[in-house]
């Protein structure tokens, strides 16, 4: 089932507030859209998406 852009942004969104509390829900929102834009993270589920996002910004526990 192909996820449409709201419920794609909506959440991907809600994963980002899970993850990343102290975000505004307008900023966590702009967000989402801003990875909805891109084809690479659209192209994953959107709670993954967030996930491997803000991943990207945290150093490997080595």
């Amino acid at each position: 089932m192909k996820t449409d852009e709201r419920e794609w942004v909506t959440r991907c969104s809600a994963r980002l507030h899970a993850q990343w509390p102290r975000i505004g829900r307008e900023q966590r929102d702009e967000l989402a859209q801003e990875l909805w834009a891109d084809a690479h993270w659209r192209g994953i589920e959107p709670e993954q998406a967030a996930a491997e996002w803000l991943r990207q910004g945290m150093p490997n526990a080595a």
